[in-house]
This record gives structure tokens, C-alpha cells and sequence, in this order.
């Protein structure tokens, strides 16, 4: 019950944003998904001030609905445009970790280099207290793909052990080096998920990991 009433929750913060968006006193704009309205304002908080083309190519979008996006954002008062970009209000970061919350995530960070996913860009997310038994990552991994990302994996805290689901292999063996800056950077606790998506840009690879995190709210 606890994880539906939180599934519930995410979607109606978002889905009230975005219809707010779509009201907006201009009139009638492109539609988005509440995905990349969260990716949107994940890459404008963690990248800002973020000039409107760089955000428009890592959320691969037209130019001309990331203009509505953000103007509909400043309206909204979730960020501040300027002449170096967008940035993140005080406001929108409230409204954001309301979301990091309520989708259970500690922290965010890019995996440069990974010896788990060679030759590719990487974006690590820490979900606190998120395994479950029956998961197989296999729901993650596809949300991932169908979010621009070539993939997923989802990394669970077990016994003191990094494991991959499901058949809980040792990360330690798979991925040495990964293993220990998981270890060092998120310092999960027991039963704590760590998602990476990844992906030929981190645009896409930030876009996995997030669709990949937005769905385990829905199993």
C-alpha cells in the first residue's frame, strides 16, 4: 500500500505541473510527458544556469518546446531565466526534492569511465531503502530504453554486498572498480538501489536512469 500511495503521489505532482503548463496564459502548447518534465528540471538543477539549446539537445527536444517549457517554468516561478541561462529557484528546488523524495532518491551522480558499462556515459541514482525480492531489473532496464537510454542496471545493497538482481551477482567480481566508487560516493545502506542508466550522452544515460527509477513505483 505504502508504494502505491507513493506512486500515486509522484504522478499527481507531476501531472499537476504539467497541466498547469499546458494552461499556461499563451495558450495551448506541445504536450510532455511528467518524465521529461522531472528530467528537465533535474538537468537544469544539476547543469544550471543552462542556456536553452544545451537543454533543448539533453532532453532532445525542438527548440521551440523548450522555450514554452521554460517559459511555463518561470511562470510557474520554478526557475529564473537569464542572460547565462536557467536556473533552479528556491522554489523549484523545494518543488524537485519534494519529488527526490517521494521517489525515494538520495542523490544523483554521473559515472564517468565505468568498468560495469565501458564506452558509454553513465548516471548513477541512490535509492534509499527501494529492494525488493522480486525484482529482476528487467522492467527498469526496458523503461530506460524506451526513454532514449541504451540501458539500465539496477544494483541492489544486500549483506554488505553490491549485488546485480536477479540472481544477485557480486559486483565486487563483475565491476571492481565500480564497485568500490558506488561503495565510496553513495555509501548504501542495506537494501538501498542504486539504478544507472546509461548511454551514448549523459542527456539519454540521465534520462534512463530516471525513467528506469519512475518505474519501480509502478510494479
Amino acid at each position: 500500500m505504502e508504494r502505491s500511495l507513493t506512486h500515486t503521489k509522484t504522478d499527481t505532482m507531476l501531472e499537476e505541473f504539467l497541466e498547469n503548463w499546458r494552461r499556461g496564459t499563451r495558450g495551448p502548447l506541445p504536450q510532455l510527458t511528467p518524465l521529461q518534465v522531472l528530467n528537465a528540471l533535474v538537468l537544469i538543477d544539476r547543469d544550471g544556469p543552462l542556456g536553452r539549446r544545451a537543454l533543448a539537445h539533453s532532453l532532445q527536444l525542438k527548440d521551440g518546446v523548450v522555450r514554452g517549457l521554460t517559459e511555463r517554468l518561470a511562470e510557474n516561478k520554478l526557475v529564473s531565466v537569464g542572460d547565462s541561462g536557467v536556473q533552479l529557484s528556491t522554489t523549484g528546488r523545494t518543488s524537485l526534492h519534494k519529488l527526490y523524495r517521494s521517489l525515494l532518491v538520495k542523490s544523483i551522480m554521473a559515472l564517468d569511465d565505468s568498468d560495469l558499462v565501458p564506452n558509454h556515459r553513465a548516471i548513477g541514482v541512490h535509492l534509499s531503502h527501494a529492494y525488493r525480492s522480486s525484482m529482476t531489473g528487467v522492467a527498469q532496464r526496458d523503461a530506460a530504453v524506451k526513454a532514449g537510454a541504451q540501458g539500465s542496471i539496477t544494483v541492489a545493497s544486500l549483506s554488505g554486498k553490491l549485488t546485480i538482481p536477479p540472481d544477485n551477482k557480486d559486483l565486487a567480481r563483475v565491476a571492481p572498480k565500480e564497485n568500490a566508487r558506488l561503495r565510496e560516493a553513495f555509501k548504501p545502506s542495506n537494501q538501498d538501489l542504486i539504478i544507472i542508466g546509461f548511454g551514448q550522452d549523459a542527456g539519454s544515460a540521465l534520462a534512463g536512469a530516471l525513467a528506469a527509477v519512475v518505474s519501480l513505483q509502478k510494479e
